[in-house]
């Protein structure tokens, strides 16, 4: 019955996810009018210009970015024994602990400043960063301005961890977060940069539900558009939560959505979901259709743990992501990395046909579970051994907007040299941060040039 109302529901929505000829010629040009003037942009605009001040719309009035409000509900069925692999992802302990001796995590932007100038792999994704920047500054400012006080702000509650446990949740969705959940705060997961900046031991992790019909347009500047507006709605949402916690009694502190965290595996530490294939967190309701904020807190909340949701033998059995990759990102298999067994991705293949094409995020639209959610992949499998819209252009068509082309399943781009060039840019795993960087004591705004 469930997979009869999915397909029901996506029949109807297909006309909207299909560009006729026109469109995709209008996708190409309006691709190659934005690469023209993006050496003008890089010129006249900062990489991230302070645009907070800027008066906006309300987000209703741009529906087609606004992300979901509605909490997850749908129960999630246990999958089938075949699909089982064992509760989150398969960790190394003294792997991991290892790694985090010889090489702590560093920040992406602290390690890469010239992520921030004008040879930015991501640079050509400046209009989306236009038109959403004030929105997303002023969000991020928000936050930031709470993060300078995070202490409790009333006496703590009298109440058992478990009722409070339950309070916070109903308070995240009452403010339109999708899922939270708990679990510990851990140093390794933690970017050398920011330590000793959270305010407890518990970290709070709260996911907010990217607009569906946006993100089947993939890759586009609609979709890049809402995906920003979700780190948005998302920034306000926790910061609201922090409040909250904060007038409970406890101290509680949002890291913000560029992060001081790793926050892929405390998600799924918390029990939110399972590492896709795709390197991304898939959760049962939307896949990796969602973004994800992290708070430190003192709060005596009960911690969650981790599910075998039965997303890695979905994945292994799928592989959508793999074979569709315009870049040829992801590898097919998993192996151990820093104590984590994951299919590790080529960031330098990725990151430039990421900045050159809106974002791309092919692989997230491909994904089964993000498409139709986790319960009907699980029924279709158990009835039929199939992976739901496996091998249809539903599910695994995408409009490329490089050339104006559609690729269908067993289709994919061919692309040029220079997409993947990064001049300027260097990807070198043995960098060091650099030696005059400055603690920006925890609003971490510095980092996307507030």
């Amino acid at each position: 019955m469930y997979i009869t109302l999915i397909d029901e529901r996506v029949a109807k929505m297909a006309p909207e996810f299909t560009r006729n000829g026109l469109q995709r010629a209008a996708l190409k040009w309006g691709h190659q009018f934005s690469t023209l003037l993006y050496p003008v942009a890089r010129k006249t605009l900062p990489y991230r210009p302070k645009m907070w001040w800027i008066p906006r719309l309300p987000i209703w009035a741009h529906p087609r970015r606004a992300p979901h409000s509605r909490p997850w509900s749908t129960p999630v069925p246990a999958p089938a024994d075949e699909l089982r692999t064992g509760p989150g992802v398969q960790l190394i302990p003294e792997a991991q602990q290892r790694a985090f001796d010889e090489a702590p995590l560093h920040d992406f932007i602290r390690l890469h400043p010239e992520m921030r100038g004008e040879h930015s792999p991501t640079g050509h994704m400046w209009i989306s960063l236009l038109s959403t920047s004030p929105r997303v500054q002023g969000a991020a400012r928000r936050r930031a301005q709470a993060n300078r006080r995070p202490e409790a702000t009333a006496p703590a509650a009298r109440v058992t961890p478990a009722a409070l446990t339950e309070a916070m949740k109903r308070e995240a969705a009452r403010l339109g977060l999708a899922a939270v959940g708990v679990t510990a705060y851990d140093i390794k997961y933690n970017y050398a940069e920011y330590h000793g900046l959270a305010v407890g031991d518990t970290i709070i992790v709260g996911i907010v539900e990217q607009n569906f019909d946006s993100t089947q347009m993939c890759p586009s500047l609609r979709s890049e558009k809402a995906a920003l507006s979700a780190y948005a709605g998302l920034e306000d949402r926790m910061r609201l939560l922090a409040e909250w916690i904060r007038e409970q009694g406890y101290a509680a502190r949002a890291e913000g959505f560029v992060g001081e965290s790793m926050v892929i595996p405390y998600a799924v530490q918390a029990g939110l979901g399972q590492l896709g294939l795709n390197g991304q967190l898939l959760t049962p309701n939307a896949g990796s259709r969602c973004r994800i904020e992290v708070m430190s807190t003192d709060a005596p909340f009960l911690h969650d743990t981790p599910v075998d949701f039965g997303i890695e033998g979905v994945c292994d059995k799928c592989q959508i992501c793999v074979r569709r990759c315009p870049a040829g990102a992801i590898p097919a298999i998993r192996k151990e990395s820093r104590g984590v067994v994951k299919a590790k991705l080529n960031t330098k293949r990725c990151l430039p046909v990421m900045g050159k094409t809106a974002g791309c995020s092919v692989c997230m639209k491909v994904c089964p579970v993000q498409r139709y959610g986790l319960p009907a992949v699980l029924q279709e499998f158990e009835a039929t051994g199939r992976v739901l819209g496996k091998d249809t252009d539903d599910l695994e068509g995408f409009d490329w907007p490089l050339d104006g082309r559609h690729y269908g399943p067993g289709e994919r781009p061919r692309l040029a040299a220079e997409v993947f060039e990064t001049p300027g840019f260097e990807f070198d795993p043995g960098r060091k941060v650099p030696l005059d960087w400055v603690d920006p004591t925890g609003t971490n705004t510095e980092a996307l040039g507030y």
